[in-house]
């Protein structure tokens, strides 16, 4: 939540962005080949790709994760939430892992399918009624959701070609004032199942998303890359303006129109 995991994060990014796109301009899938290893197979590579995303895209179709988070939402740390005495909860549903390295690896230097399941997914899963659930799950908190890259920047969220409320058309939403490093004024956006008699104000933290109390709840809803049909794994991250208090990785899996659990993993 401070500065240098917001840098970290955002090099790696670019770090990513700078591989995708050398191996993406490549016309031709043609093997790597690098003296002393043996010979990257590229064209198996970009093939298994498209298998896994068609396959991935054709089970989207037919899930529904309105359902699974109904069961979610009876877990501890959204009751922990509820019943904080904080009203303010930043949202990050789409919670991204920092990797520890950065190397010039012989598979990124193959060209990759075109097509990523995450944009799907994540517009799947985070839909209207999805989002509608947890704002009126938490009836007594204000939900700011901070989406994209960087996620941890709030100005940058509140743009209104970025921001998640405004871009999907999510209502009802309201309008509060942040105080920016600069000491100026500005409107930024959230979501509550009551709207605030008073108007709502905050000030920005140069170490933290804002100057005020808070709880952070960061989220991440993915596939899991198996032989079985509708695994999903989820990954919950309860934090407040100091530190982690608290993450588990779920494992669900959605069958005859039901979302069971299967297993928490330890990382």
């Amino acid at each position: 939540m401070k500065f240098l995991f917001s840098f970290l994060l955002l090099l790696n990014f670019l770090c990513f962005q700078a591989q995708e796109k050398d191996s993406v301009n490549n016309e031709k899938i043609e093997d790597v080949v690098i003296l002393g290893r043996p010979k990257v197979d590229c064209q198996k590579i970009y093939d298994n790709e498209k298998a896994l995303y068609e396959k991935q895209s054709e089970e989207l179709k037919k899930l529904n994760f309105e359902r699974l988070f109904d069961e979610l939402l009876k877990l501890k740390e959204f009751q922990k939430i509820k019943s904080d005495e904080r009203k303010i909860v930043i949202l990050n549903p789409d919670y991204i892992t920092i990797i520890s390295s950065c190397g010039n690896d012989d598979f990124f230097k193959c060209k990759h399918y075109e097509k990523y399941i995450n944009k799907d997914v994540f517009e799947k899963v985070w839909n209207k009624n999805s989002y509608l659930k947890i704002v009126n799950f938490f009836d007594n908190k204000i939900i700011i959701p901070l989406i994209e890259i960087p996620f941890w920047s709030f100005e940058q969220n509140m743009k209104d070609e970025n921001n998640y409320l405004k871009t999907r058309n999510i209502e009802p939403f309201y309008k509060g004032i942040y105080r920016d490093l600069n000491n100026k004024n500005k409107e930024f956006y959230y979501s509550s199942h009551k709207k605030s008699t008073e108007s709502l104000e905050v000030n920005l933290d140069k170490n933290k998303i804002i100057a005020e109390n808070y709880l952070q709840l960061d989220m991440k809803i993915f596939p899991v890359v198996s032989e079985s049909l509708g695994l999903y794994s989820v990954t919950i991250i309860l934090g407040n303006e100091e530190k982690e208090l608290s993450k588990r990785y779920l494992l669900y899996q959605y069958k005859e129109g039901k979302w069971n659990f299967l297993e928490e993993k330890t990382k």
